[in-house]
């Protein structure tokens, strides 16, 4: 499902299912930093939280992953660029305008690139959007977008790295197409079972049901907090 790669890095999914949107998120690391969180919910957004107290700046790894907006709007990402698109949405701007004010991440050699999606809800269907911010040569920033409607059992999947290497290489390319399941249990097991047993640290995985607004979520964590 995710294809033959051994470290992503982190990852948005999304896709439909039924009548449902299918939303994905994980979070995988290679430091001891990195490892050192799990995920849980705030209502029906999510958080990611410390497992253990530390003494290290937590600035690129403690943000808020995925959050809704009132009830038509979901915005994810890997950083805190979830909150300027959140506040951006509120004060009726645009996605490609919040996210034309951040860059890539500060944290040389790698230069992290920021990924964000904003699912938008309208009755019976959906469409989204998906950015890629990323270096070109630091400190040259280069933003992609894309836009999508929603196709049954269809999807698509970003992330950070292109594979496992010193320094990480960014993303390439476009959001690679998904099959979506019909069951969120069955999506998120596989996901889960997929991801590289060394690297991964936690999964969600949430559905939308168009007409009810009903949400669902799973949560998958290699370690919880004691």
């Amino acid at each position: 499902m995710l294809g033959k790669q051994r470290y992503f890095g982190r990852g948005i999914l999304i896709g439909a299912s039924g009548d449902c949107v299918f939303l994905g998120y994980f979070l995988m690391g290679r430091s001891g930093a990195s490892q050192n969180r799990f995920l849980s919910l705030e209502g029906d957004n999510v958080k990611i939280s410390l497992l253990e107290p530390t003494t290290q700046d937590t600035t690129l790894i403690l943000y808020p992953p995925l959050v809704h907006v009132g009830d038509r709007q979901i915005v994810i990402s890997n950083g805190s660029q979830t909150e300027a698109i959140v506040q951006t949405l509120q004060e009726e701007g645009s996605f490609e305008g919040a996210l034309r004010t951040q860059t890539f991440e500060p944290d040389a050699p790698h230069f992290t690139p920021r990924i964000s999606a904003l699912v938008c809800l309208d009755g019976a269907d959906f469409s989204y959007q998906l950015s890629l911010i990323k270096a070109l040569e630091p400190p040259a920033c280069a933003r992609f977008f894309y836009k999508y409607e929603s196709v049954a059992g269809r999807g698509h999947f970003l992330h950070t790295y292109d594979h496992d290497n010193d320094p990480l290489p960014a993303f390439c390319g476009e959001p690679k197409p998904l099959t979506i399941p019909p069951s969120l249990t069955e999506w998120g097991e596989s996901l889960w079972e997929a991801l590289d047993s060394e690297y991964k640290v936690a999964l969600c995985v949430q559905s939308v049901h168009l007409k009810s607004g009903q949400v669902k979520t799973l949560i998958f964590n290699r370690k919880t907090h004691a």
